[in-house]
């Protein structure tokens, strides 16, 4: 195994946290949107909680992974896709100010919340936009396939943070929200599962990966609805990352060619060891700290 491919491995692995915990985030918002219940709303609030804005490290963490470890690679991608890139950026901005002002300004927090909610669906529509066009070499993100890949990207989300929010609704004792979250999961699993595997063929993602999605996705659908909550959260977190991981083998980058020096990428990993030592622990203490108050709130 080369340097190359330790890099690669530590992108799809920032890559896979961020669509894990990021694009939950980003889901939590698209459901905020569509809520037209206050107690929706709050338990969404919540479960976003401090941990919103911490999320974005694994974005920060793949771009600089993959500006030191494959510079041809960035400087293609921003240059030809700086367009939806940017506007990926300006929703992330955009939902994070307007999370802030809904709470500082109530009188506005309907006009604040519908930015928050757009700004949630725009953001994840324009990375997997983006990462499609890559995958599949079309070249701009405005492709049927670029499309497709947006479209599934964000129903990935709307699931992911559906699975999410029913265990969230239940710690929070409001059992009626938990009862909508199951059907918001069982209805965007569904979606997913109708627009992941006739895509998959569409684009000829042969990996087995995509099985590995299919067969996880059907149980977690069976998990929901035999309210298993706790279990439903890993086999919908590997549904979801298999799909990204597939991807990532059909790439086929040619990552010799565009990697750094062993030097350079020795350096980074030694830096990257040294930061994970304060990073890691730190993220799982906030996680911690989170899942403490929650119970405290429920009691």
């Amino acid at each position: 195994m080369s340097y190359a491919d330790v890099a690669l491995g530590l992108i799809v692995l920032g890559l896979s946290a961020y669509l894990l915990f990021g694009g939950a985030d980003f889901g939590a918002g698209l459901w905020h949107l569509f809520a037209r219940r206050r107690t929706d709303r709050e338990v969404i609030e919540h479960a976003m909680g401090p941990l919103w804005e911490a999320n974005h490290v694994w974005l920060i963490f793949v771009m600089v992974m993959t500006w030191t470890a494959f510079p041809p690679i960035f400087a293609s991608v921003m240059t030809e896709h700086w367009v939806p890139l940017s506007l990926a950026a300006l929703g992330i901005v955009a939902r994070g100010s307007t999370f802030v002002f809904a709470k500082a300004v109530p009188d506005h927090h309907v006009r604040y919340g519908v930015v928050f909610g757009v700004s949630s669906l725009l953001t994840p529509f324009c990375f997997g936009a983006v990462a499609t066009a890559i995958t599949t070499g079309d070249g701009t993100w405005l492709s049927p396939a670029g499309l497709y890949g947006g479209a599934l990207t964000t129903a990935l989300c709307a699931y992911l943070a559906a699975v999410y929010l029913i265990w969230d609704a239940r710690r929070l004792a409001d059992a009626d929200a938990a009862l909508r979250f199951r059907g918001y999961a069982l209805l965007s699993g569904i979606v997913v599962g109708v627009l992941a595997l006739p895509g998959a063929a569409l684009i000829d993602v042969r990996s087995p990966l995509i099985i590995v999605s299919a067969v996880a996705g059907l149980v977690s659908l069976v998990l929901v609805a035999r309210h298993r909550l706790l279990a439903v959260r890993a086999t919908g977190a590997l549904a979801v990352v298999s799909v990204l991981w597939g991807a990532v083998e059909r790439a086929g980058l040619d990552l010799d060619a565009a990697a750094a020096q062993d030097t350079v990428l020795q350096f980074v990993f030694f830096a990257l060891g040294i930061g994970a030592l304060v990073l890691v622990p730190s993220m799982i203490w906030l996680f911690v700290l989170f899942q403490r108050s929650t119970e405290a709130d429920a009691h």
